[in-house]
């Protein structure tokens, strides 16, 4: 796997062909993995970190609870993994629905079907919990701290490093792409408050949870975009108007195309449901 200095600390991978961006931050004494992707690309990402640095690998960072950010774990479970409370308890619970043994099965035949390239990314794959939590912020040193910002999920994270002004936002940012916010615990106002704050830190350099790498004019970009649709859709639901009709309605603003097709109706359903039950 190809990792790419972006700063005098930070490497990052964001081909986005075998799961969510990654990163890692070499520290004085050891290293710290932001993300991990699925299982056979998390192998090959820990094994790409020792052709960089012969440092010990001491953190894996989870940005939030999807299984293209959290699944390749496993490759990493000798280290201190670290996330948000929610997120651990959101992975406790999914180990009892959608990844029990049958979860697990429904999801692969799914992906046979429907992803069929992401198949072999899922070979061997065990979850593996995070080993600690924190509520707002978690500070690693060296000017490295995870902060809770919710908006994507319920529990999203970002990961500041501050000394070499690097944000790593997870898929709080989908950069150059419609973001997905069709995730039960998905909020559109904490994801507009989320942007706000990213916009007020000492920022030069954002790794997306997709797309390429970018800065705070993207969160701009999308900060408006966000906005505009709420603005947009609390008017629609003002007027009556249905959920269904809301999808079809031609005003609102345009926006960068969705990685799948069906990611803009996920996301325009989830929140006009979430505005609706607001007004």
């Amino acid at each position: 796997m190809e990792l790419t200095k972006v700063s005098s600390r930070v490497y990052v991978n964001t081909e986005g062909k075998t799961g969510g961006n990654i990163g890692l931050i070499v520290m004085r004494e050891g290293v710290v993995a932001v993300d991990c992707q699925y299982p056979v690309p998390g192998r090959d990402f820990r094994r790409s970190i020792a052709s960089l640095t012969s440092k010990p690998v001491k953190y894996l960072l989870l940005t939030h609870s999807h299984g293209d950010h959290v699944f390749g774990s496993q490759a990493f479970e000798d280290c201190e993994i670290i996330a948000q409370r929610l997120l651990k308890e959101r992975m406790e619970a999914n180990l009892k629905t959608d990844w029990s043994e049958a979860g697990l099965a429904r999801m692969f035949e799914d992906i046979r079907k429907n992803r069929p390239e992401q198949e072999p990314l899922l070979s061997g794959l065990r979850i593996v919990l995070p080993k600690k939590v924190f509520e707002e912020r978690y500070s690693l040193g060296e000017d490295v701290e995870m902060r809770s910002l919710p908006g994507h999920t319920a529990d999203s994270s970002v990961v500041y490093v501050g000394g070499d002004k690097v944000l790593f936002s997870g898929d709080l940012l989908f950069s150059g792409q419609f973001p997905w916010a069709g995730d039960p615990s998905a909020d559109p106002d904490s994801w507009i408050d989320s942007f706000e704050k990213i916009l007020a830190m000492d920022v030069d350099t954002i790794v997306p949870g997709h797309g390429l790498l970018c800065d705070k004019r993207e969160v701009e970009t999308q900060l408006l975009f966000f906005k505009t649709m709420r603005r947009e859709m609390k008017n629609l639901i003002s007027e009556g108007v249905s959920e269904e009709d809301a999808l079809k309605y031609e005003g609102y603003p345009e926006f960068y195309p969705p990685g799948r097709l069906q990611w803009r109706d996920d996301s325009l359903r989830h929140w006009y449901r979430v505005w609706k039950r607001r007004s």
